[in-house]
């Protein structure tokens, strides 16, 4: 399984951001790609639709992600920015509406670098622990340790 941190340009100035953890964790099996308003990441965009999973909010139900969903899951997309920046990097950025949505609910962030905007809202490293945990990836445990370590 790979994941692919579509990654706003501001995010990759701060040094509270922890897309750098999950690549540190992850090594091959992470790519951090600087999401671009005129031009779509090909690397992404050409991923096959029936093994890609975007973790993004869902507002069609055609969209969503659920285990009886087909999908063998082999790619992660997960947009890296605060939400704003999330909000206009999916907008600006038909090729993403194409994957099948997959929606975290019911965790509550511990990350304590920023204020969260919303109080759902996870950072990135804690929606790659919890990816890597939900489908056994090996590098779970170095992720966690990472994370817990940056956020003290």
């Amino acid at each position: 399984m790979k994941i692919w941190l579509l990654t706003h340009s501001e995010e990759l100035k701060k040094t509270t951001g922890t897309g750098k953890l999950i690549k540190q964790s992850l090594g091959n099996d992470c790519e951090i790609i600087e999401w671009s308003r005129v031009a779509q990441n090909n690397s992404v965009a050409t991923l096959p639709l029936d093994k890609t999973l975007l973790i993004y909010l869902c507002e069609n139900e055609k969209q969503k992600y659920t285990s009886e969903s087909s999908l063998t899951i082999e790619n992660i997309v997960i947009i890296d920015g605060t939400w704003q920046q999330a909000r206009k990097m999916y907008n600006q950025s038909p090729y993403l509406k194409r994957f099948k949505h997959y929606e975290i609910v019911g965790l509550t962030s511990v990350y304590s670098k920023r204020r969260n905007q919303k109080n759902i809202g996870l950072c990135t490293a804690e929606v790659a622990i919890h990816l890597l945990s939900k489908y056994k990836h090996p590098a779970t445990s170095t992720l966690q340790s990472a994370f817990y370590e940056f956020n003290q």
